[in-house]
């Protein structure tokens, strides 16, 4: 960490699970509990044996949803309706020091989002956070349009609707292999949460840093 961007930068785009806030481990138990339940449900297989495999193939597959896919069952689908069953607002609370965060950002720059989930979850997440979705324009909800990152189309799709060139662009995220690898395949900048990466152009411990790499 420590690399600072270079470049005339006008937006500023957000992954929103893991990046904008740290999903809490009961919340990740919570949801992965219910997945394999739901697996289990669907293919009749026994369920302790099927946790050993799915657990195994999760490690290296580094996604619930191509976990999912994975044993031929529609991972996004079964993810999204397990999303929709838990209460949210048990695990995401208000962010004084991110909506802080964000309203600085947005003095100098135009924000978006990208996220592989619902309009609605994540809505509900954005709204639990303390923050106005509608600041965020455009919003690009994977799920909803058949698409899931690291796709070249959502990306393509705010390029689109920013009416800007990708350089001008910084999307962040917290996972190289879908939102570091997607944005640069199509030429926007890169800010990696959480963690460092050649991959990345900047990198920064968490949301709230953001602006000491800009």
């Amino acid at each position: 960490m420590g690399k600072k961007l270079v470049g005339d930068i006008k937006a500023i785009g957000f992954d929103v699970d893991g990046t904008l806030y740290s999903s809490p481990p009961e919340m990740s138990a919570a949801v992965g509990r219910m997945l394999i339940a739901k697996a289990v449900q669907e293919l009749a297989r026994d369920a302790d044996e099927f946790a050993t495999e799915y657990l195994k193939r999760r490690d290296e597959l580094r996604s619930n949803t191509l976990t999912l896919n994975s044993f031929g069952l529609d991972g996004q689908r079964i993810f999204q309706d397990i999303w929709d069953q838990i209460s949210v607002e048990q695990y995401v609370k208000r962010d004084k020091r991110l909506t802080k965060t964000i309203a600085e950002l947005r003095e100098k720059y135009r924000i978006f989002l990208i996220s592989n989930g619902t309009g609605s979850q994540i809505e509900r997440k954005i709204t639990y956070l303390g923050l106005n979705y509608h600041d965020f324009d455009p919003r690009i909800y994977c799920y909803d349009q058949g698409w899931v990152k690291p796709e070249p189309a959502p990306f393509f799709a705010a390029i689109e609707s920013l009416n800007l060139k990708p350089e001008e662009i910084v999307y962040v995220g917290d996972r190289v292999d879908t939102d570091i690898e997607g944005a640069r395949a199509v030429g926007m900048k890169t800010i990696l949460v959480g963690s460092d990466s050649e991959l990345a152009d900047a990198s920064c411990s968490t949301v709230y840093d953001i602006l000491s790499v800009l």
